[in-house]
């Protein structure tokens, strides 16, 4: 019964966490560009060594590094890929500020590459590629969420506005009346007689 409790309590932070994942990256905020970057900026810093760090173009970029298949760091020298474990992984994660009308959103793309022991050349992989193990997208997520975190207070709730029902659906206003139906209708006319008509003569 204990391992069942934990059990359930387990499925629901994940749910939980994945809730939070999609906030984040569905998420849109309003303020100075500039004010917004520096907190992503700050998010990245806390978790990864940075790279790059655009005010101009908005775009982070951390250094990249090797992990081992499970997700541990792996040692290496220099940019020697022979002292990593076979089937290590190379991330960088690319962190850019995107506009959206008047407000923001924050997109988080990472660059992988997997090294395969023998060969000179390791292989690209794709953000989506389905033989990514799990922790590879959690690391994107991870930095995704602690991104949103920071910029919380910037957060537009209603980005879409109040949306306007369609005409005659209900809640929806009438519509307008048209020149035409507010003109004063015109006067009936009657009948004119002809000023010739004989008039008639007593027998």
């Amino acid at each position: 019964m204990r391992n069942l409790i934990l059990s359930i309590v387990a499925l629901a932070a994940c749910a939980a966490s994945t809730q939070a994942v999609e906030a984040a990256k569905t998420a849109r905020y309003r303020g100075d560009k500039l004010v917004l970057f520096n907190a992503a900026k700050a998010a990245t810093a806390e978790k990864y060594q940075l790279a790059v760090s655009d005010e101009t173009t908005l775009r982070i970029e951390t250094t990249g590094r090797w992990y081992t298949p499970e997700g541990l760091a792996a040692s290496e020298r220099g940019n020697d890929m022979r002292d990593v474990p076979d089937r290590s992984i190379h991330m960088r994660l690319i962190v850019k500020l995107v506009p959206d009308g008047d407000n923001w959103q924050v997109a988080v793309e990472p660059v992988m590459m997997r090294y395969f022991a023998g060969r000179p050349n390791p292989d690209q992989l794709a953000p989506d590629d389905p033989s990514l193990p799990g922790w590879a997208p959690g690391k994107v997520e991870q930095l995704h969420h602690a991104i949103h975190e920071a910029l919380a207070g910037y957060e537009v709730k209603s980005p879409g506005g109040v949306v306007t029902a369609p005409p005659g659906s209900p809640g929806s206003e009438p519509a307008a009346s048209t020149p035409a139906a507010l003109a004063t209708p015109p006067t009936p006319t009657t009948p004119t007689t002809s000023a010739s008509a004989p008039k008639a003569t007593p027998q």
